[in-house]
């Protein structure tokens, strides 16, 4: 019987070294043909709607919803726990004592540590964001440069082919043949070199799109960090999350967006008011009601819009707006609103969500709950904060103030 063929470990890195290498590049003779133009333009017509496209542009939006929740969630539980070691600080010197207690000791130390590693974490959640936000970029300006190869191959010629050689004269014993036919050649080989020099060579399709890409690359990285990023909905919403848990009682405004930014292009993620030391500063907490001016109800799905400042129940504003052909006034102000214009708003949500935890809370002596006697039942969060320095009444840390009615 036959032994079967054994492969060694020899034969196949002989096998391996063998391999042929790859020819080296060579641009192409002839430009596209009508059928890899057509091709290609269909590519940009159709490059909105496709499936591709729209599945990685899904990811990369999941991501920066991902962020930014993940950096409102750890900052939320910082500022926790910054209020409970506030809390214990306030009673010890409520008790009269100075010394501190090993339990605040420890629990000072436990701040310390998760105070780096939230902003640690907080300033990674940043970064990986604008990344995102650059292949969000990238994608976007992907059919301009789509558009751009379409128009340099269109603009390609074919590089003339070489003429025939003439045939060469039989020489008469004078040689004024072989003068004129050395003459012909001369001026046919000047031709040719100027037919050469008149169309320009062909660049493949490769190195067309690659040169494309650099340059969109080139002009975006050319535009400032406040243009690339403060003015993306997604680092807004971002930034408006950071400081909503930093912030959850409202006393402190969120920076402007001028100010997000350095000199140099660095992210500044501290929020300072820089409110200096007037005793005579009333600073004002923002005043936001929690119910839908629409359908007068706590909100549950609140949608802002990037065109006025107003927000409403999604249920409510989408009937509204559908009710009116797909375009409306806004029912506060007079700016036209369309259904494309509306974001769920979950900085809002994570305010009406913190409202309802506050009023779970108990009420003895701890809330800054007040029953107001009109009828209005609008939930509002925020009052105004601090003149002259007075201190307020002390409450859970969150400071918020809300006008409930039971009908």
């Amino acid at each position: 019987m036959p032994r079967p063929l054994q492969s060694t470990g020899r034969t196949n890195a002989v096998g391996a070294r063998s391999s042929p290498e790859m020819p080296p590049y060579e641009p192409p003779t002839y430009p596209m043909d009508d059928k890899g133009k057509n091709a290609l333009r269909s590519m940009v017509d159709s490059w909105d709607n496709d499936a591709s496209k729209r599945k990685y542009e899904m990811h990369l939006n999941h991501a920066t919803q991902r962020l930014r929740s993940a950096v409102g969630s750890i900052n939320d539980v910082l500022v926790d726990r910054q209020q409970t070691l506030s809390q214990m600080v306030e009673r010890r010197r409520a008790d009269g004592t100075t010394e501190k207690s090993e339990e605040e000791l420890e629990a000072e130390k436990y701040f310390d540590e998760l105070n780096g590693k939230v902003t640690e974490l907080t300033n990674k959640s940043e970064e990986a964001l604008r990344k995102v936000l650059d292949y969000q970029a990238e994608s976007q300006d992907t059919k301009e440069v789509l558009r751009n190869v379409l128009q340099e191959v269109q603009k390609q010629r074919p590089r003339p082919e070489p003429k025939p050689k003439r045939e060469k004269r039989r020489p008469r014993g004078d040689g004024s043949d072989d003068e004129d036919g050395d003459e012909a050649e001369a001026a046919d080989r000047d031709d040719a070199m100027e037919d050469v020099e008149d169309v320009p060579s062909l660049t493949g399709i490769i190195e067309t799109l690659k040169a494309a890409r650099k340059s969109q690359a080139e002009t975006y990285r050319s535009m400032p960090p406040y243009q690339r990023y403060a003015l993306n909905n997604d680092y807004i919403a971002f930034k408006k999350t950071l400081h909503d848990a930093l912030h959850p009682d409202g006393d402190a405004p969120l920076p402007d967006a001028s100010n997000w930014f350095d000199e140099q292009g660095h992210p500044v993620m501290t929020a300072s008011t820089n409110l200096g030391d007037d005793d005579d500063l009333v600073v004002e907490r923002e005043i936001m009601d929690l119910k839908c001016p629409l359908s007068l109800q706590v909100f549950k799905e609140p949608f802002s819009n990037h065109r006025c400042k107003h927000t409403f129940e999604k249920s409510a504003i989408v009937e509204f707006i559908n009710s009116n052909r797909g375009v409306a006034k806004c029912p506060v102000c007079s700016q036209d609103l369309r259904i494309t214009d509306f974001f769920l708003d979950e900085v809002v949500l994570r305010k009406v969500k913190r409202a309802e935890q506050a009023a779970r809370q108990d009420f003895n002596g701890t809330s800054d709950f007040e029953a107001d006697d009109s009828n209005d039942d609008s939930v509002v969060v925020g009052r105004t904060k601090r003149i002259k320095k007075e201190r307020e009444p002390s409450g859970l840390g969150t400071e918020e103030a809300f006008n409930m009615h039971d009908d």
